[in-house]
């Protein structure tokens, strides 16, 4: 095997990673990332973003691949026969195929090399073995290695002590991109349906397709026959052409609600989903992946022994929107629960739409 030197060395290319790469490079440092599929890959969410994740890309200096980008103004949260649209003005729609690749490019041109198709895995501390999709297998060598291959990665499998501690009750993700008329879903909505057995989102791209992606408890998934069945049950009426939607590719995550033992050890930190995730899908994931992996690429560039500070500052990024999310995630698993807040904010919108626009809320100094 062949051997390469890098500062920093990023293991997966989603916005975390790509993050963490431009801010590392931009630092000064050598960097290197490395991502196991091709360019454009489908995502089973993430196409909306929270005003304190635009927020984080323009300090970064990315805010570049938000370009096109539609802008959300509303919320609409329905179950049963009930519904409400909130006013929720902040945040933007795009596709992943995207962003993902726009963000690559920019830490490519801030200097990173990058390895595409090429599986790595962290061997131990500051050896990365690569394996390209063609080709020989070679190993580099990092000061700092940035795991940010998300809940299916396996970038850390021969690493002690970062084992996944899942959520006994957690749900799994499935998700797909539509033709516009296959559900119903305005520009600039957010569009949520609760059900037994899970909750199911939509939102308008910009190139006028619709991202599609849900939660649902596993034995749904499996009593349903399929993804695009367990999908068109939760969407109801917002299922338009059930033709479209079962035709669509359907993509799907391990069990979503789950965190590593430890987010860090000696030349190893973990960002992104990669550290951890916490339902429901509220746009919180995509700004706690650019936060994390921003932050961690700072820190890799700068600090001689980064481990030690990542993980108390890790949990200053995240620690308060999780418990909120986690309060969320328990509310949606209750339809009735849901339809009595629908009926509550028909009498009185203010505190729903506060509570709905405190969800990614953009910081002030």
């Amino acid at each position: 095997m062949t051997r390469d030197s890098f500062d920093v060395a990023v293991i997966g290319a989603g916005p975390a990673g790509a993050c963490a790469a431009i801010a590392a490079a931009r630092a000064g440092a050598r960097v290197a990332i490395f991502e196991r599929t091709a360019f454009p890959r489908a995502k089973v969410c993430g196409c909306c973003l929270t005003a304190r994740a635009v927020a984080e890309l323009r300090v970064l200096g990315a805010e570049a691949a938000l370009q096109g980008a539609n802008e959300l103004r509303t919320v609409r949260v329905s179950s049963g026969d009930r519904s409400v649209a909130l006013r929720r003005e902040a945040g933007v729609s795009i596709g992943r195929e995207i962003l993902d690749a726009r963000l690559v490019a920019i830490a490519r041109a801030a200097g990173a090399e990058v390895f595409g198709e090429c599986h790595g895995r962290v061997r131990d501390a500051g050896v990365i073995v690569a394996t390209p999709g063609a080709g020989a297998a070679f190993e580099i060598e990092a000061r700092t290695i940035i795991a940010a291959d998300g809940l299916a990665g396996a970038s850390l499998d021969a690493c002690d002590g970062f084992d996944w501690i899942v959520a006994r009750r957690s749900h799994i993700g499935l998700g797909a991109t539509v033709p516009a008329h296959a559900v119903a879903c305005d520009e600039g909505e957010i569009r949520l349906r609760v059900g037994d057995g899970g909750y199911i989102g939509a939102v308008r791209l910009p190139d006028g397709t619709v991202d599609v992606a849900a939660a649902v408890d596993p034995h749904m998934l499996r009593d349903a026959g399929g993804a695009a069945a367990c999908a068109i049950a939760l969407l109801g009426a917002d299922a338009r052409d059930l033709t479209a939607l079962r035709a669509a590719r359907w993509k799907g995550t391990p069990q979503l609600t789950r965190r590593r033992a430890r987010v860090a050890a000696r030349g190893i930190l973990v960002v992104g989903d990669a550290a951890g995730y916490i339902e429901p899908f509220t746009g919180e994931g995509m700004t706690w992946a650019i936060a994390t992996g921003t932050a961690a690429g700072a820190l890799a560039a700068h600090s001689p022994a980064p481990h030690e500070a990542w993980p108390a500052l890790q949990a200053r990024l995240v620690g308060g929107q999780r418990l909120r999310c986690s309060l969320i995630a328990r509310a949606l698993r209750s339809p009735r629960l849901v339809q009595l807040a629908i009926g509550a904010a028909g009498v009185s919108r203010a505190p729903f739409e506060w509570l709905a626009g405190s969800i990614g809320r953009e910081a002030t100094a």
